[in-house]
């Protein structure tokens, strides 16, 4: 499964980051790694989320404070990378970060679809630390 996740938002998110917002291969490509890396960064790290967060955002119902506030952060993240690793200007960045964002999440919510359940079974147990790293650092490797 999730091969598949990631496989996907390759296939879909190149191809449109290339030609609607003028990348080249190399930009859209770590554009999509960005993408990924600013979530794990986020769900993974000591900052005051939890898991009822995370299965709020990764959901199709309407978003937690918590999970808002994750969804901020993780687009604060993805603006740096954007702009330092990958090396695109604000404006250009911003327009990456609107697109990428939304089908993130909209193919790990997916996914999950706010069940307990599927998010452990996709990330597998521990804390949501421990959960976080099993997921994504599966999914985005």
């Amino acid at each position: 499964m999730l091969d598949r996740i990631l496989s996907s938002l390759k296939e879909k998110a190149t191809p449109e980051l290339m030609s609607r917002l003028g990348l080249d291969a190399t930009q859209a490509n770590g554009s999509v790694m960005a993408a990924a890396d600013s979530v794990k960064e986020v769900v993974v790290g000591d900052n005051g989320f939890g898991m009822d967060d995370a299965l709020s955002l990764f959901s199709n119902a309407t978003n937690s404070s918590g999970a808002d506030g994750m969804m901020g952060k993780i687009g604060e993240v993805l603006m740096g990378k954007l702009t330092g690793s990958v090396g695109l200007d604000a404006g250009k960045a911003g327009g990456v970060s609107a697109m990428l964002m939304p089908m993130v999440m909209d193919l790990v919510s997916k996914y999950v679809g706010g069940d307990a359940k599927n998010l452990q079974g996709l990330i597998g147990g521990g804390g949501i630390a421990d959960a976080a790293k099993g997921m994504l650092g599966n999914l985005f490797k």
